[in-house]
């Protein structure tokens, strides 16, 4: 049985993983301004090509924080736990230069909300309860 540590963090990471969906979509047209200077600025097929780069961004995060979650809740691989550490040191330092290089936005909050709640989430990770649940034998567990 999963400790509630557990529990408590298969909430947070995909609450944290909206906020994100969130954050893109509140910052779409500064993305698509960005993926567009790589194509100098051409015309339609540009802003087709910008939002196409947008939308595999966005399914390459899903994908990721799905494998993120799944090798933790499902299949109890504790060393990912340190990776989703890091993982969250590096948003917020991308957060941090967000908001003082480029200046506060709503995106640029929303980003550092997710940044948050993904941070309390990966400290659940690392409480009593779920120590003990990453170390239990695999031949002893019982179905999630």
């Amino acid at each position: 049985m999963k400790p509630s540590s557990i529990k408590l963090f298969d909430v947070l990471f995909p609450v944290a993983t909206l906020l994100v969906l969130v954050s893109a979509a509140l910052s779409f047209s500064g993305l698509e301004e960005h993926a567009m200077a790589g194509y100098e600025g051409g015309g339609e097929g540009a802003r087709g090509m910008a939002i196409w780069m947008i939308t595999a961004s966005i399914f390459i995060l899903l994908l990721l924080a799905g494998i993120l979650w799944t090798t933790i809740s499902l299949l109890r691989m504790g060393v990912m736990r340190y990776v989703l550490v890091l993982v969250v040191a590096y948003a917020l330092f991308h957060n941090y230069r967000e908001l003082t290089v480029v200046g506060p936005s709503a995106g640029a909050w929303v980003d550092l909300a997710a940044s948050l709640v993904a941070g309390a989430a990966a400290a659940m990770l690392f409480r009593p309860g779920a120590r003990a649940w990453f170390a239990e034998n695999p031949d002893d567990r019982a179905a999630p």
